[in-house]
């Protein structure tokens, strides 16, 4: 990264180091570093500016004086739960009939569709509002209407072609949003929903809420910018001292105590959790845990949870040790612009996470599919140099269904055309990578020791939190640091250090890397951040490595 100009620390009044470390967040004056470092419901802007917001809370406030049952449809991600979940606490809580629908991931997949909203209308419900979905599902809410069911759409996804016409379209990318920030995940926008909707009612908005939109901001990987940055660190700070039956439950089965969670744990403890019901059985059990009120109740649901989880986590292995077996066979000498891996076998929930692991061990777009005898299901993962969901849409008449973004998509195929999509993607995938170097990227954020990071700057960087999209976690370089000692450790897979500057030495992992071993000897240059580690009740500093190579290689 470039360096910050002459002067700026001194601007500041910051160590070179915490300088640095603003000038790569886009931080250029001390008012822009007050505001990043002491993120405020300042950054919270009014909903009244998002598009529809005043039809869906007039809909809304008629329906909870009349009585009528309000339908929330979600999602079967944490995105999508926690925006359920948002919404069934806070209609609830101004005394609404309200009944959630959490869609099955394989059945119905991603949105609206018509057999549900018959189950809804069957049920009695004659409003329905969407979270994190909805922005193009035009026949469905016309099907709605037909059905005498009013809809309010409330989405963050980017609209396509021409936008439904429902009761109220709350999206802040539509192009009628006067909305100051575009980047509120799904529960984000469910949030200002119900801000405004209590705020027209001259209620008081339940402050838990906000540690919803933490989990689901951090899930769908929403940039921890602006508005989200104050959202998640206000909810994160909520969560640890959280009464939640089901987020405590959650805590305690993860392996984290209360008062300890930041944006990591949630990302890699509770988080897949939530996921894990949806993607080998049903999320309803998880929207159940967010909305329980009794420690039992949650308490059994957590357990059920971290045994899906465990499942997940060995079906993923197994699935990626099968693929991995599969690229070796089929491409022995030189990878393809493109990875694509199958199996009969492989569970549809997973298949995103397979994908993903092929997808940052070879450094290619990679496409998991789960072969079936009529029909295959796919989740694909990319790189920056190439657009996955454009290519898909060059090839869309061979798609039963497909959907995403430019890194991450999702489609279903009539399994004689998967040859030809494999085809046509790789094509594609040649001549827009030609002459690329396909080479990860490690971005680092300024050369600096250990010991130069720990004490005042190791604080600093601490406050530089939540770390997620657009503001990631710090990573510095230490040049030709003496290693003291290393060992494979978790059966060899990854590599365990001690490390040596010149003032002290330190602990470091470098997870994944255990093949590496014969690389840590005498002295390397290594990029690592730092983390507190606490193993049988010591708490240390850790060095947590993402590179490493000889010194001065």
């Amino acid at each position: 990264m470039p360096s910050a100009p002459a002067g700026f620390e001194a601007d500041l009044g910051m160590s070179r180091l915490q300088a640095q470390l603003l000038y790569n967040r886009g931080i250029r004056s001390a008012e822009d570093a007050h505001t990043f470092m002491n993120p405020d419901s300042g950054l919270s802007h009014d909903p009244g500016l998002l598009p529809d917001i005043i039809p869906a809370v007039e809909r809304l406030s008629d329906a909870l004086d009349s009585g009528e049952m309000i339908g929330i449809f979600g999602d079967f991600d944490t995105d999508g739960i926690t925006s359920t979940a948002l919404l069934v606490r806070a209609f609830s809580g101004l005394g609404g009939r309200v009944l959630p629908y959490l869609p099955d991931r394989v059945e119905e997949g991603h949105g609206l569709n018509t057999d549900a909203l018959r189950r809804l209308q069957e049920s009695g419900v004659t409003l329905l509002v969407t979270v994190d979905c909805g922005s193009t599902a035009t026949d469905e809410i016309n099907f709605a209407a037909e059905l005498g069911i009013d809809v309010i759409v409330t989405d963050h996804h980017t609209i396509h072609g021409a936008p439904p016409s429902p009761v109220a379209l709350i999206n802040p990318k539509t192009d009628r949003s006067q909305y100051p920030y575009a980047e509120l995940t799904g529960v984000g926008i469910a949030f200002k929903l119900a801000q405004a909707l209590y705020k027209k009612l001259g209620q008081d908005l339940p402050p838990d809420l906000m540690e919803l939109v933490a989990l689901g901001t951090i899930a769908d990987v929403g940039p921890l910018t602006g508005e989200n940055r104050y959202l998640v660190k206000e909810g994160i700070e909520r969560i640890n001292a959280s009464a939640n039956p089901g987020i405590r439950a959650l805590a305690r089965v993860s392996g984290y105590e209360m008062g300890t969670l930041d944006a990591s744990s949630l990302s890699f403890g509770l988080i897949p959790r939530l996921n894990a019901a949806g993607r080998l059985g049903h999320s309803g059990i998880s929207l159940d845990l967010l909305t329980s009120t009794d420690i039992n109740r949650a308490t059994a649901i957590a357990s059920e949870l971290e045994i899906q989880n465990s499942r997940r986590q060995t079906l993923t292995e197994s699935g990626v040790a099968q693929a991995d077996a599969q690229i070796r066979r089929q491409h022995p000498t030189e990878l393809p612009s493109l990875i694509v891996v199958g199996h009969a076998s492989w569970e549809p929930g997973i298949l995103g996470l397979i994908a993903g692991r092929i997808n940052d061990s070879y450094y290619r777009p990679a496409i998991a599919v789960q072969i079936g005898p009529e029909v295959s299901r796919a989740s694909a993962r990319s790189i920056p140099e190439f657009d996955i969901i454009s290519a898909m849409e060059t090839c869309a008449p061979l798609f039963t269904k497909y959907g995403g973004h430019a890194r991450a998509a999702g489609f279903t195929i009539a399994t004689e055309h998967m040859r030809e999509l494999v085809a046509r993607l790789r094509e594609i995938a040649d001549i827009d990578m030609k002459g690329t170097q396909l080479q990860p990227e490690l971005a680092i954020d300024c050369d600096a020791l250990p010991s130069e990071v720990e004490g005042p700057n190791f604080e600093f960087v601490q406050r530089l939190s939540p770390f997620g999209e657009s503001n990631p976690t710090p990573v510095f370089a230490a040049r030709g640091i003496r290693v003291l000692q290393a060992r494979g450790v978790g059966a060899g897979k990854h590599l365990k250090m001690r490390l040596a500057d010149a003032e002290k030495s330190w602990d470091a992992i470098a997870f994944r890397q255990g093949d590496r071993a014969g690389i840590a000897r005498n002295h390397i240059d290594v990029a690592y951040s730092m983390e507190w580690n606490t193993w049988q009740g010591r708490t240390t500093l850790q060095m947590v490595v993402a590179d490493i190579k000889p010194a001065g290689g």
